[in-house]
């Protein structure tokens, strides 16, 4: 079975890309438009939804630069509504944003030139209550800098998915939160017909561009 193709956008020049290429289409866009620059290490990272592949975001991170500063970078993009904690998972061993001494783990302090390698892999959690999962790749260690005084860049991500409503197939903007804790397989409305629809109208979330979409108060 041949494997399903992401769309996507590189941010840097604003081009078509896939998840499967993007990296060579952001080191050209970096190229053409910045220069490489021999002072400069960045690495490139991928980071994608655990259970939701077609949400992806590839992001410039300076090489000396903390988990804490990509934490922060995650939350700011994709999954932040209510402080949540949330922790990397990297050879083995958990960083998380508030250590503990009962329940351990160490501190998103740590700096990436220390633990990250070109191929290397992960995981990160943001909120252990209603959680969203994601992965993380390593793709390269490149001669740019993210853009300004930012030890983070996001250089691209994912389209939209294409999110029809379930009664009248236009795009959805509104995700029926009773419908999905049920398990029912048609949660999403466009706005006129969630107008009609029987379930509270307090117990909604907008759909959005993120692997959080439809959990706890995230609404972009």
């Amino acid at each position: 079975m041949a494997q399903r193709t992401y769309p996507g956008h590189s941010l840097i020049g604003k081009t078509a890309t896939t998840k499967r290429k993007v990296k060579n289409e952001v080191i050209r866009q970096l190229t053409r438009e910045r220069g490489p620059d021999p002072d400069a290490e960045s690495w490139l990272l991928m980071f994608q939804g655990k259970y939701q592949p077609e949400y992806w975001i590839v992001l410039l991170v300076k090489k000396n630069a903390t988990l804490k500063a990509i934490d922060e970078a995650l939350r700011d993009i994709w999954l932040e509504c209510c402080s949540h904690l949330s922790a990397f998972t990297i050879h083995g061993e958990d960083y998380v944003s508030f250590p503990d001494v009962e329940f351990g783990g160490k501190s998103m302090n740590a700096r990436l030139g220390n633990l990250f390698s070109v191929g290397l892999t992960g995981e990160y959690i943001y909120d252990y209550g209603d959680s969203t999962y994601l992965t993380f790749k390593v793709l390269d260690l490149v001669p740019f800098s993210p853009k300004g005084r930012t030890s983070v860049e996001i250089v691209a991500r994912n389209d939209p998915p294409d999110i029809r409503c379930s009664v009248c197939g236009e795009p959805a903007t509104e995700i029926c939160l009773e419908c999905l804790y049920e398990d029912s397989e048609t949660p999403f409305f466009c706005d006129d017909c969630f107008e009609k629809h029987e379930c509270d109208e307090e117990m909604s979330l907008p759909v959005v561009n993120s692997p959080r979409m439809g959990q706890c108060a995230y609404t972009g």
